[in-house]
């Protein structure tokens, strides 16, 4: 039975080990950071995790927050101009989508590998370390990498990929945002601008767990929300933030934060994400061959909700594909094998998906506009955050 080893433990490094574990399998999860570590950071990202993501993590004994966290009912679209709301609608998922902070989730995922028998190796190997410890097992998933070690996938030529982000971010987590009367997340377009998006979500120490708001900037480079600082703290952070609310957003939507502070020291984090498409075999150095996962193939600016979805699901069909072989062989011919189902199925439709929502083409532009008037189409426009690979089924309901 050949020996695994994980590299990340994150939204796919740590299901991946987990289900590794659940199916008799060996293996050995390497991180750079332990669990009191990861709840003493920052926040890393924003998430929503839609049904069948929080299925799998269920049927996985890893959905330890189903029943705690605030529900996402749907999607409440504001189009603004001047403050002003010129296009509104509100559409409703057909289950509803949850949000915890991943310094939870991380923290409570990697005790459970560990009370479970998992192996867990803390540290940060360099490229060529990860030469010499992947020698000695038979497969090595990569689901975490720096630049060094991602230069060893090649970029995907069928996906031309930006030269830069295509926005700007901000991350806050709140307390004391009033919620949404209808328990939805919102998403408000400012055209030139960007967007900002806001949905309830928990955040907290495991069994300390409380609510919170999630309030992303995304900023169009150079335009009027790109305005946070990479050293600022989150006190100067939330100032910005509020002066942009107050300044953008139509009243009733920027009323809801008055009362708003970030939960805690860590609660805010600024950057950009350039989105990137890579092949899923790697190679290192002296040409051994290594299965890439989650981020490290499929990267997608955080507008589109897809990122934490897009690893879940990579982890469990990869857990699966190493399942059905237990003994290998682990070649490249292999992993081109198991990647491929998650790629055809989850990431491409994922990624297409992000693409348009944060560049619609005329055709959406016009859905979202048609939305206000045709409960359905708002309907069937939320569901494809949930199922992106139904893009092209939401094309056909309005017309």
């Amino acid at each position: 039975m050949g020996q695994i080893l994980v590299l990340g433990a994150g939204e796919c490094g740590l299901p991946l080990a987990h289900r590794l574990l659940h199916g008799g399998r060996p293996v050995t999860l390497v991180t750079d950071r332990d669990a009191e570590a990861v709840l003493a950071g920052t926040v890393t990202s924003t998430q929503v995790k839609f049904p069948p993501t929080l299925d799998l993590e269920s049927d996985l004994g890893l959905g330890f927050w189903r029943s705690i966290a605030p529900n996402i009912e749907g999607i409440r679209f504001t189009m603004a101009v001047d403050r002003a709301a010129v296009v509104t609608w509100a559409g409703r998922l057909t289950r509803p989508a949850q949000s915890v902070d991943q310094r939870t989730v991380f923290a409570r995922w990697l005790g459970e590998y560990l009370a479970r028998g998992g192996d867990l190796r803390i540290g940060e190997p360099s490229l060529a370390e990860l030469e010499h410890s992947a020698a000695g097992y038979d497969l090595t998933v990569v689901t975490r990498a720096g630049r060094e070690l991602a230069g060893c996938f090649e970029a995907d030529p069928a996906w031309p990929a930006p030269a830069a982000p295509l926005r700007r971010l901000a991350v806050l987590y709140l307390d004391g945002v009033e919620p949404d009367p209808e328990g939805l997340g919102s998403y408000t377009t400012l055209p030139e601008h960007g967007e900002v998006i806001s949905y309830p979500g928990l955040t907290g120490r495991p069994g300390q767990e409380r609510r919170c708001e999630i309030l992303l900037f995304e900023a169009r480079p150079g335009g009027a929300l790109d305005v946070f600082d990479q050293h600022g703290t989150p006190a100067q952070r939330w100032a910005q933030a509020r002066r942009l609310l107050e300044a953008h957003l139509p009243a009733g939507l920027a009323e809801r934060y008055r009362h708003a502070e970030p939960t805690d020291a860590g609660a805010t984090l600024v950057g950009a994400v350039t989105p990137v498409m890579r092949r899923p075999v790697g190679a290192l150095p002296s040409g051994r061959p290594v299965l890439g996962g989650g981020d490290v193939v499929c990267r997608m600016d955080p507008g589109g909700a897809q990122g934490a979805n897009n690893a879940v699901h990579c982890a469990l069909r990869y857990g699966e594909a190493i399942l059905h072989d237990p003994d290998g062989p682990y070649d490249s011919q292999w992993m081109e094998w198991a990647a491929a189902p998650w790629l055809t199925a989850v990431a491409y439709p994922a990624a297409r998906w992000t693409a348009t929502v944060l560049d619609p083409p005329p055709a959406m532009q016009e859905m979202m506009l048609a939305a206000q008037h045709d409960t359905t189409l708002a309907d069937a426009f939320a569901d494809t955050f949930a199922r992106p690979a139904n893009l092209a089924r939401l094309a056909t309901t309005v017309a």
